[in-house]
């Protein structure tokens, strides 16, 4: 099985294969043409050499060195209802615009760089192109968060879903009200007591298909170089074990929940009602439709509206030589913790 993939064409050669050490300078290059902006390499070696799961990268070079194509995701550790699975958070999906010409169509360089990446780095799935080879394992989950348009694309080309619970999109003024006991609020870069947020997501394990909230994980997440979080939490009364908990950030207008959990779902009502007492502005947030914990927001106080961003969340299972429909993956559920936005 090979390890790379040479395209040879009237316009050049080009080459597909995956990521090296060294490849950070092209790839940042190549973001800045297709974005128009820049990433900073400290948040580049943040967003993937920094995860502690670890990521997967394949990249469709021309000649000259340039990335053309670019195909990658962060590696995430996923409870399947008790069983641990290895997932695929697809981001930062991009091709550069000198090359267009040579991305576009079914058999277009940027199609065929996300074909040989899904069939490299995921179990199962029907696409026309060869796996390189790799002793990396593969995971059971892909899901992502792109634009309308990307997902468009996805969809055509790809075997991209959309993940049909949807997201919601809550808000809710802040309350006037007297500050509630019990409710501890600390910045998140003083916070040392990461373990106690994954004992609160440990009795759901066997309930629940989504991410595990795992503290190495949420220590690496909430890291992110130059954003600012704030963590709130409560605990039980002779404050041996936290209750619940939820990290926000600031915004425009109002400040971002994006991340919670509780023992119970009266636990959450409870935190957020005092988290809108604390914060005038009032707070958003953005969860997937099934979430388990989604209700409490709305007894809480919250309000649906129109989500104003766009997003379109995609999910799909691949369990090789076992019987799990792409239905499956409605199940999973997710919060902005889950994506690369806020």
């Amino acid at each position: 099985m090979r390890t790379e993939v040479e395209v040879k064409s009237r316009e050049g050669t080009f080459l597909i294969r995956p990521y090296r050490p060294g490849d950070e300078t092209a790839i940042l290059s190549s973001w800045k043409e297709a974005f128009g902006q820049e990433m900073t390499l400290s948040h580049w070696r943040w967003k993937y050499p920094g995860n502690p799961e670890g990521f997967r990268c394949l990249l469709c070079l021309a000649e000259d060195g340039t990335v053309v194509a670019h195909y990658a995701a962060q590696v995430t550790r996923i409870t399947f209802y008790g069983e641990e699975i290895l997932g695929l958070h697809l981001t930062d999906s991009f091709s550069h615009p000198r090359f267009r010409w040579a991305l576009g169509g079914k058999t277009g360089l940027f199609v065929r760089t996300g074909w040989i990446f899904l069939r490299t780095f995921l179990e199962e799935i029907d696409l026309p192109a060869e796996p390189l080879a790799t002793d990396l394992p593969k995971a059971r989950l892909a899901y992502g968060f792109p634009g309308e348009r990307h997902f468009r694309l996805g969809v055509r080309l790809m075997k991209y879903r959309r993940h049909e619970p949807g997201v919601l999109y809550l808000t809710a003024e802040g309350a006037k009200g007297r500050r509630r006991p019990g409710l501890v609020e600390e910045d998140l870069t003083a916070f040392t007591e990461w373990p106690r947020l994954e004992e609160v997501f440990s009795p759901w394990r066997d309930k629940v298909f989504g991410v595990e909230r795992r503290a190495a994980f949420l220590r690496w997440r909430f890291s992110w170089p130059g954003k600012e979080y704030r963590i709130f939490y409560t605990k039980t009364f002779w404050r041996k074990k936290t209750k619940a908990w939820l990290i926000a950030g600031p915004a425009e207008s109002r400040w971002r929940v994006l991340d919670f959990w509780a023992r119970e779902e009266e636990d959450l009502v409870e935190l957020l009602q005092g988290v809108l007492a604390r914060v005038p502005t009032g707070l958003e947030v953005w969860v997937a439709g099934n979430h388990p914990l989604a209700n409490a927001f709305e007894k809480a106080g919250f309000r649906r509206a129109q989500e104003p961003l766009g997003i379109v969340p995609c999910t799909r299972c691949y369990f090789a030589g076992r019987r799990v429909p792409p239905e499956a993956a409605d199940g999973f559920f997710f919060t902005m913790a889950d994506a690369d936005l806020f």
